[in-house]
């Protein structure tokens, strides 16, 4: 039997750059405007308007590095690259 990890992180709803971008965003979506501005489109990482880019937002991708030293393995988090607005790490294993 084998078991997974993954290593997700998270964004506070709380956090004021998402709160900002998130109006942003809103307003476009019940303005009718399709492009988000440059700004909004670099934090969201698309120039699409969307509502899901709320949602993805929250979860983030965090850089995570293979560790294998005698018999041991697993992953490492360099703090120094971890997104700015994380708030909270998981780790899960799955069988």
């Amino acid at each position: 039997m084998g078991m997974s990890t993954r290593v997700t992180a998270f964004v506070s709803e709380e956090n004021e750059t998402f709160k900002k971008q998130v109006k942003v965003l809103r307003a476009c979506i019940e303005a009718g405007i399709e492009e988000l501005p440059k700004e909004t489109a670099e934090y969201f990482g698309e120039s699409y308007v969307c509502k899901s880019l709320i949602e993805e937002k929250l979860e983030v991708e965090i850089p995570k590095h293979d560790y294998n030293e005698d018999m041991q393995e697993g992953f490492e988090i360099i703090v120094s690259e971890i997104p700015e607005g994380v708030h909270k790490i998981r780790f899960v294993n799955s069988y």
